[in-house]
């Protein structure tokens, strides 16, 4: 599908949190750009943005100087390299249906070339032009009916004999004469198909109006004689593995490619994977590395000019006279303070919530290659002992990686004061003060003096999660609600509460289970009707509203059990918040869809658990100081 070409726009991130916008490069432009200026709380005059946008664009002496330069030196500088017409050569205009052939966004780009180790490369590959949309996107099942035709190239393909090649030194002479021959020809064999020729088909509209296009559906289906190469049906055949090579963490959509330490590929290995694997993987991705650039250099399509200006001033060109440009350190949207959206406010999110700390450092303070440092993050989670199953998410480990390398600093939060009802516990390197279960009566009392909250909060309704006549029992409520609870008690202590983490919280119970754990009947909650009429088991599909209103309440034969000094819920449908954003099931220390992947099978943050006839509540702990 051919796409419209639009340019967007390039933000630059300042210090007091202002952002500004650049949508070109003349001084008409940045005027424009200093008045549609994103502010903050602070005052920035307008002469400051212009020379900050001068500065960001490399020009010495600041805005007063730049009008000369751009008279001067750039516009010379853009008619000596044809770079007449801005237009978005990133955009992909002819899109197929694999995913693994992602379009990349300006960024993603600058940051490669600006922060990258190594020679600045010449060219580089972005598909703007390129025909992703042909053979490409062909599926598996339109593989398969292709190669059909010829048992050969069939057996080639499927079986992978390229790779084995490579890889594995396989001895072709096992196979048949012509199959040796197709071999020999190398990744540019041409080979040459009959294929349905969709354009002939009905379209799903033309069907569903018209009797005599599905009465001629059987007749109007013709072929195509299409011609492709060996290259391009392994790409195709291998498309979820190829993905990995797609990338501009190295060179390896570069015109300076070759296949070594800077070629990155996405392939990451679990702590005690064998090295046999380890090293038969990596000879595959290289394998894939070398076909994917060798297809992608044999073609004039999707390729870019890189023309740097200046130290901080890159453009891009096709040989038709059209440019993009990027700059050092910009960014490709504006920062949103409100990193929950419509769930919480800025004011109520609690001061151990690191991600938006993290996410404004990371925004307005970093300046580096994110993308390389998410793969540079994924090798080290996992070379320190990091876990499929317990994968925490891209954000957690990037910003672990950047504590561990020294960029990025998270605020000490501890406190010497002994809160009443809170519980000592030692740990292996510091003392947490945690409490017994928030009860309904302390959720009922935080929501009476929050009316603001409480009227505008969403998610499962809270009363009839909470209608139990005992309001000494836990609460329930959604992650959104545990974080404006602990907001407000931060004020009314001046103690840094928080969540337990999920290996505090294995920590504290020892690992061990309650009796509930291991059995197979189902919810011991019980769903109520509003006239008390109660359901045997869970309730059948009704509209939301109905369901909401259902209370959902205590079994009353449930029982607690005690480790170190703290009551815990004896039932696999109770289940508590965890710092982390995820809750574990009590009884049986497992995820919300009761698996072992705590950290990464997470229920909904603004759900209760109730959908599964799961109640969820939460304890606060702080650390105390040393």
């Amino acid at each position: 599908m051919k796409n419209n070409t639009t340019v967007p726009t390039t933000y630059i991130p300042l210090e007091k949190f202002h952002i500004l916008p650049v949508t070109g490069l003349t001084p008409q432009n940045l005027k424009y750009s200093a008045k549609k200026i994103i502010k903050d709380r602070e005052k920035i005059s307008t002469t400051t943005r212009l020379n900050i946008l001068a500065k960001s664009l490399g020009i010495k002496g600041g805005f007063a100087n730049f009008a000369n330069e751009f008279e001067e030196k750039l516009k010379p500088f853009m008619v000596k390299h044809n770079l007449h017409k801005r237009v978005n050569l990133l955009e992909h205009k002819y899109r197929g249906m694999q995913l693994g052939y992602a379009q990349f966004t300006h960024q993603q780009v600058s940051e490669r070339l600006f922060y990258s180790k190594g020679q600045m490369p010449s060219k580089l590959f972005t598909g703007h032009d390129f025909d992703f949309s042909g053979v490409l996107a062909w599926d598996m099942l339109e593989l398969n009916t292709a190669l059909e035709v010829d048992s050969d190239w069939e057996s080639i393909i499927t079986n992978d004999i390229h790779l084995k090649v490579f890889s594995d030194g396989y001895d072709i002479t096992q196979l048949n004469e012509r199959q040796q021959q197709l071999l020999s020809q190398g990744l540019s064999a041409k080979v040459a198909f009959k294929v349905v020729d969709k354009s002939s088909l009905p379209s799903f509209i033309d069907l569903i109006t018209d009797d005599e296009a599905q009465d001629a559906t059987s007749t109007a289906v013709k072929h195509k004689e299409l011609v492709t190469t060996a290259a391009e049906l392994i790409l195709i055949k291998n498309h979820n593995t190829v993905s990995s090579c797609y990338n501009l963490l190295g060179d390896n959509l570069c015109d300076t490619y070759c296949y070594g330490p800077d070629s990155e590929v996405e392939v990451y290995f679990e702590e005690g994977t064998l090295k046999s694997e380890i090293q038969s993987i990596k000879k595959q991705m290289e394998f894939f590395s070398n076909v994917l650039n060798e297809w992608l250099q044999a073609s004039d399509c999707g390729w870019v000019n890189v023309i740097p200006y200046n130290e901080n001033l890159i453009f891009l060109s096709d040989n038709s006279g059209n440019y993009d440009f990027l700059i050092k350190n910009q960014r490709d949207k504006v920062f949103s303070h409100q990193i929950y959206g419509d769930y919480l406010k800025r004011a109520d999110i609690p001061s151990f919530i690191e991600d938006y700390r993290f996410k404004r450092w990371e925004y307005f303070n970093y300046k580096g290659n994110r993308e390389l440092d998410s793969h540079l993050a994924e090798q080290h989670y996992y070379a320190n002992g990091g876990l499929t199953k317990n994968y925490p998410g891209q954000h957690v480990i990037l910003q672990n990686y950047y504590e561990t390398s020294g960029d990025y600093i998270t605020e000490s939060r501890s406190s010497n004061k002994r809160l009443h009802g809170f519980k000592k516990i030692k740990l292996a390197e510091k003392e947490l003060m945690v409490s017994e279960l928030i009860t309904i009566d302390e959720i009922n009392d935080f929501l009476h003096k929050n009316h603001e909250y409480f009227a505008t909060r969403k998610g499962d309704s809270l009363p009839p999660l909470n209608s139990e006549c005992d309001k000494g029992l836990a609460a329930t409520c959604t992650f959104y609600d545990v974080l404006a609870y602990i907001s407000w008690a931060e004020k009314e202590t001046n103690v840094p509460l928080r969540l337990l983490a999920y290996d505090e919280y294995l920590a504290v119970r020892d690992n061990e289970v309650g009796k509930s754990a291991h059995s197979n009947k189902g919810s011991d909650m019980t769903f109520h009707t509003s006239d008390g009429r109660q359901y045997p088991g869970h309730p059948p599909y009704m509209n939301e509203s109905d369901f909401d209103a259902l209370t959902l309440r205590f079994p009353e034969s449930l029982t607690n059990f005690e480790k170190n000094g703290l009551e815990f819920i004896d039932s696999n449908f109770f289940a508590e918040w965890l710092l982390e954003g995820v809750s574990i099931r009590s009884a049986s220390l497992t995820s919300f869809y009761d698996d072992a992947n705590v950290l990464r099978a997470s229920g909904p943050r603004d759900c209760t658990g109730k959908y599964k006839g799961i109640k969820t509540g939460f304890r606060l702990c702080y650390e105390l100081s040393k």
